[in-house]
């Protein structure tokens, strides 16, 4: 019988994925790593031997207590105890970086989508490299008009290009996952909306997919609790028609969309 971690972890045991995953981010003496999740440490230790410096966060404190004995008199590596959700980034490194960070992590299927919530605004990093589900990896970078494009393919577009690295076979992990992983890259770029229109842009895009099987109009017309005529007026004043579904819009016609939207959804209140 496979025992089960406490937390449900599928810990990487695979060093010919880890040297993949080390090699894409192009890991230097100058650069600073941080890992989110590093279980039993496995990549922590090839990051520690790449980069000027890691700092690794575990929410587990069984195996963070491990790693804390494991690295502590390296001073390069930092194993701290928190839940990486409510972990404030900026004061990890609270002086000025001398370079952007590098992002790395296992990512527990539960809450993949939060964690790149948190990141992806953050300004202080510049690529990421992960290993995720292979449904979440393909959603990131899924193109219009795919099955899987939708929300989370525009959150991560939004701030980044995304790129698989590798297909990943349950028995990289102990104990193995029912389902297939993948390894993604992304490289962080300046998003192409104001910090101020961000929200703008989000609140669109829920209203878009919050009813995936229906028109635009229709969509957006349930999600605001207005008449379908009106939307269609507005939508029609924005050279859309209402009968695209959301599926079929690009990341810059939501973008171009949000602000307007914005005002919008002010003047029907």
């Amino acid at each position: 019988m496979t025992h089960r971690p406490p937390l449900g972890q599928h810990f990487l045991r695979d060093m010919h994925l880890v040297e993949t995953i080390v090699h894409s981010a192009e890991l230097g003496p100058e650069d600073i790593a941080l890992e989110i999740g590093p279980g039993r440490g496995i990549l922590t230790e090839a990051l520690a031997a790449k980069a000027g410096s890691v700092t690794a966060v575990e929410l587990d404190r069984q195996l963070a207590s491990r790693l804390q004995a494991r690295w502590k008199d390296q001073g390069k590596v930092r194993i701290i105890h928190d839940d990486f959700l409510k972990t404030d980034l900026d004061s990890l490194w609270p002086g000025a970086l001398r370079s952007p960070v590098k992002i790395f992590g296992n990512l527990p299927y539960s809450i993949t989508s939060p964690i790149f919530e948190k990141i992806l605004p953050w300004d202080k990093w510049r690529t990421g490299v992960f290993l995720v589900q292979r449904e979440v990896g393909d959603r990131m970078r899924s193109a219009p008009g795919a099955r899987t494009y939708g929300i989370l393919s525009l959150a991560v577009q939004l701030f980044a290009d995304v790129e698989m690295i590798a297909k990943v076979k349950p028995g990289a992990f102990n104990p193995p996952p029912k389902v297939m992983s993948m390894v993604v890259r992304i490289i962080r770029r300046k998003p192409v909306l104001p910090p101020e229109h961000i929200p703008y842009f989000f609140d669109l895009v829920h209203a878009a997919f919050a009813h995936r099987r229906k028109t635009l109009a229709n969509s957006l017309a349930f999600f605001s609790d207005r008449p379908r005529k009106d939307v269609e007026k507005w939508l029609a004043s924005q050279g859309v028609s209402g009968l695209r579904r959301a599926e079929s819009f690009s990341l810059e016609e939501f973008v171009r969309l949000s602000c307007p939207w914005a005002f919008f959804r002010r003047e029907m209140n």
